[in-house]
């Protein structure tokens, strides 16, 4: 009885250790590292959006996908820009930080644009209305690039 007893207490450490291990915020390299991969997708979606928008490559059915692709990565930023996580070579300003409400509002905007780009296209939305939901996208993104990115 005792050695039962005994392995169920080691095993519930086990698992409390493992859960809580899982649960650890992510050393800032990490998060960082997280971050530079979101937005590294989020290039991508908006290049190829905007290369079949602009008609240089056929659609193909493929648009709904990077309509996707931001909708889906833009409702994470909120999350990726976890306070430390500042660290190599960032072009994240530190007014990220230090203006956390107005960082909120402008990523709501991002938040409410893609989510309408992906829903216009979604609902096959002619090339006007997706052409003015993409370039609400694009605005959105230069919102935050402008007060919240080094400049480039």
């Amino acid at each position: 009885m005792y050695q039962k007893t005994l392995q169920s207490v080691f095993l519930a450490c086990i698992i409390c250790a493992i859960s809580s291990s899982a649960l650890a915020e992510p050393a800032p390299e990490d998060a960082f590292d997280y971050r530079v991969a979101v937005m590294t997708t989020l290039k991508g979606h908006i290049v190829a959006a905007s290369m079949i928008v602009r008609g240089l490559v056929e659609d193909d059915g493929y648009l709904v996908n990077h309509a996707l692709g931001l909708a889906n990565g833009v409702a994470e930023i909120h999350r990726v820009f976890q306070e430390g996580s500042a660290v190599g070579e960032t072009e994240a300003l530190p007014a990220i930080w230090e203006q956390p409400e107005k960082f909120k509002a402008v990523m709501e905007k991002s938040e409410e644009a893609t989510r309408n780009f992906h829903l216009v296209v979604a609902e096959g939305g002619d090339k006007d209305a997706i052409g003015a939901a993409f370039r609400s996208v694009g605005m959105s993104c230069r919102g935050c690039h402008d007060d919240f990115r080094v400049p480039h």
